[in-house]
């Protein structure tokens, strides 16, 4: 019975750091954790939330979250799993990718050049 209590009384910070409109859920974070959002926050040094970004270093690589997820779970704590959709970025007219955005797109690099030789430099790049 004292575990359970233990467990309950660890999730309400997690839960109301996760459902605080000022702090955004972190998808690295074992009560919020989602393993695509994660790998691209700790891939690109932040995350969407509710389509607005957040910025923010990980000291761990990727692996290290799902680990620590999987103990969170083991050990009796309960994920509150927000739909993938929280994650993504805000939509982009036009945008017709998967996730509704959650990739900003790169915009190819014009490489110089004159004649046949700019041309296939610039088609290499592509």
């Amino acid at each position: 019975m004292k575990r359970s209590a233990t467990v309950t009384l660890a999730l309400v910070p997690a839960l109301a750091a996760a459902t605080c409109g000022t702090n955004a859920p972190d998808p690295c974070e074992p009560v919020t954790y989602n393993a695509q959002a994660c790998q691209y926050a700790v891939d690109h040094h932040g995350y969407y939330h509710n389509g607005e970004w957040h910025e923010r270093g990980y000291s761990h690589p990727f692996l290290f979250y799902g680990l620590a997820y999987s103990t969170f779970l083991s050990r009796g704590g309960r994920a509150l799993s927000p739909p993938a959709a929280v994650w993504s970025a805000p939509a982009v007219a036009g945008d017709r990718g998967a996730g509704g955005g959650s990739r900003p797109s790169s915009t190819p690099t014009a490489r110089g050049g004159f004649g046949a030789t700019g041309g296939g430099h610039a088609s290499a790049a592509s």
